[in-house]
Order: C-alpha cells, then sequence, then structure tokens
C-alpha cells in the first residue's frame, strides 16, 4: 500500500486541476511503481527573442541565445534548458499567461523525455525542462568541490540563482503566467528546496508536484548562494503541494531520518511524509494542518501496477485562496 499526501491550500484556483494533469502523466515512486522513460530523437529548435510556439517533441532551447547556463557558476557543457511552448499558448502580441511548469529530473536522469511525455501540448502549458549537473545540488554529492555549509562557494551549482536567471528570461520574452515545478527524487528535492525560498521576485513559485522525496528537517540550509533555505520561513508566500510517497522505500524513506543519497552525512535528516506535509500546511496557514481528511483505499494506476493498486489520501483543509 503506498500513502499519498497532499497539501489542497488551493492559493491558485488553477492548481488543483493543473496538478492532477501532470500527476497522472508523471507517476513514478520507488519499489512496486516504476515509469518508463522515453526519450526523444527530434533535436531542439533555436530560441529567438520574442516568445514562440513550437512543435510537439520540437522544443526550444532557451540556453541557445540566452547566459542561463554561461552566466550561472559551475555549469559545463552539458547545461541546457529546453522550452515547450504550445501554439495555444500564444495571444496576438506573442505573450502568454500559459501556466509555466518546470519538470526536474532525478539524480544520473536527463531532461531528453520530457517534451515527449510532459503533455503541455495537449494541456496548455508551457514547459522548461532542465539539465542538472550530476543531478541537482540539493545536498552532499562526491563531485563537489566545497563543503555543504560554504555558502560563499563558487565552485558548485547554485541551484537557485540558476532557476531564478531562467525565470527572468521567461519574463524578458513575454511568458507571464504563473510557475508550478514537478519533480521525481532528487529533482523533487529540488522543488521542495525552491518553493521553501518562494517570493515575489526571484523564485515566484505557486505549486509544486513532488514525487518521492520530502522536506528535510536539517540542516537550515546547504550549499552555495542566499536561495538556499530547506525550509519555507516565517512570511514566505503560500505554495500548494501535492506530494507522492512509497512507504516501501528504502532510500527515502517514508518515515524519513538519514539516506545513503546524503553520502553518509549524518548532518542531513528528512522530515517524515505527513510531518513535511504538516509543516507545509502551517507555514501556509491552513486550519487543517494538525488534522488532514484522510480517504483511504485510493485506486490508482501506473505503469507497474497497469491492474491498479491502493493508496491512502491526506488532504490538509481550511487553506487560504
Amino acid at each position: 500500500m503506498f500513502k499519498i499526501g497532499q497539501d489542497a491550500i488551493k492559493h491558485h484556483k488553477t492548481i488543483n486541476k493543473e496538478s492532477e494533469k501532470i500527476r497522472k502523466n508523471q507517476s513514478t515512486m520507488r519499489g512496486p511503481v516504476a515509469i518508463s522513460i522515453l526519450l526523444s530523437t527530434t533535436p531542439p529548435n533555436s530560441l529567438t527573442n520574442a516568445l514562440e510556439s513550437n512543435d510537439y517533441r520540437s522544443p526550444q532551447l532557451l540556453s541557445s541565445n540566452t547566459a542561463v547556463c554561461t552566466a550561472n557558476q559551475a555549469r559545463t557543457s552539458t547545461c541546457e534548458v529546453e522550452l515547450d511552448v504550445p501554439a495555444s499558448c500564444l495571444d496576438s502580441s506573442s505573450t502568454s499567461s500559459c501556466p509555466i511548469v518546470f519538470f526536474f529530473h532525478g539524480a544520473g536522469g536527463t531532461n531528453s523525455g520530457f517534451n515527449r511525455n510532459s503533455d503541455v501540448h495537449s494541456n496548455s502549458f508551457i514547459g522548461v525542462y532542465p539539465q542538472g549537473e550530476d543531478g541537482w545540488n540539493t545536498g552532499p554529492k562526491s563531485s563537489h568541490s566545497c563543503v555543504w555549509d560554504d555558502f560563499s562557494c563558487t565552485s558548485d551549482p547554485d541551484e537557485g540563482a540558476f532557476i531564478a536567471s531562467i525565470i527572468s528570461e521567461l519574463r524578458l520574452i513575454g511568458a507571464n503566467g504563473n510557475v508550478y515545478l514537478i519533480g521525481n527524487s532528487n529533482g523533487a528535492a529540488l522543488a521542495h528546496r525552491l518553493a521553501a525560498n518562494a517570493g515575489s521576485g526571484d523564485l515566484p513559485i505557486k505549486g509544486i508536484v513532488t514525487k518521492v522525496t520530502q522536506l528535510l528537517a536539517s540542516p537550515t540550509r546547504n550549499g552555495p548562494g542566499v536561495l538556499n533555505y530547506n525550509q519555507p520561513t516565517s512570511g514566505g508566500p503560500a505554495v500548494s503541494v501535492l506530494n507522492l510517497m512509497g512507504m516501501a522505500d528504502g532510500l527515502i524513506r517514508y518515515e524519513g531520518g538519514s539516506s545513503s543519497v546524503f553520502g553518509g552525512d549524518e548532518n542531513f535528516q528528512l522530515m517524515g511524509a505527513l510531518d513535511s506535509m504538516a509543516f507545509w500546511a502551517s507555514h501556509n496557514g491552513c486550519t487543517g494542518a494538525s488534522t488532514p481528511a484522510i480517504t483511504n483505499w485510493v485506486n490508482f494506476t501506473n505503469n507497474a501496477n497497469p491492474g491498479g493498486s491502493e493508496a491512502t489520501f491526506y488532504e490538509y483543509g481550511g487553506c487560504p485562496e
């Protein structure tokens, strides 16, 4: 059995609909659940200085004529940012109010399959598919040059600055919609991290969908820069959260605690899955933060369980609009 937690704060009226569409096309958890990775063979197109649409499976390269890779620290030649804009998202002035959805791959993964399986063209989202450097810098890695609490480090990736620069470029070319994030495993850790640092300026994030990880209980912050806090802080904006966790996951455990993904560093401790959701609900001002509504025996299907399986659904209510 799996348990699914959701913070249904409804901060933005469309997030539940958008999150559900994304979830149906991107569900993956460790244990009995898996996903088939489909790789595209269609090369991305170059991007002009104005927002343009592209065909399905033919994304543009935001990184080809902007400084999102070259101006951000510790980005190598593998750095790439694909931009996927359906024709339905462009208005008469070549701007867009469509939701902007970032898709983050897991550690060891790539961005190469998202242009086929993100489903943004069917649902009128703008898709953004960045490529990480050895995954994403959300905790200790053997490839890092600096210790985790060297916030002035310039030799390791600053993920907050990287994503903020992408959003800035999108605004400059006329993509004005609300920003959402979806990530799996290491990519989900990045989504939590970015949402914890959300604000109206650099990271105007409205909602996240996270699969196979929860918030860190400690440390408070790690890695380079200033957008590196691991828990949302007082005064930050509300962020809608849909979190999916597998109870049998031995790497990112449902009950939280340490994990081998942190290389044995005991400074890094995960919250329990429900503790993480309660933390978000409390941050968002939800009156139901300590008493989620529980629905048992929720049926769901995915690639590994085409006949269906069962989950428990937690919904945190009483949240501000």
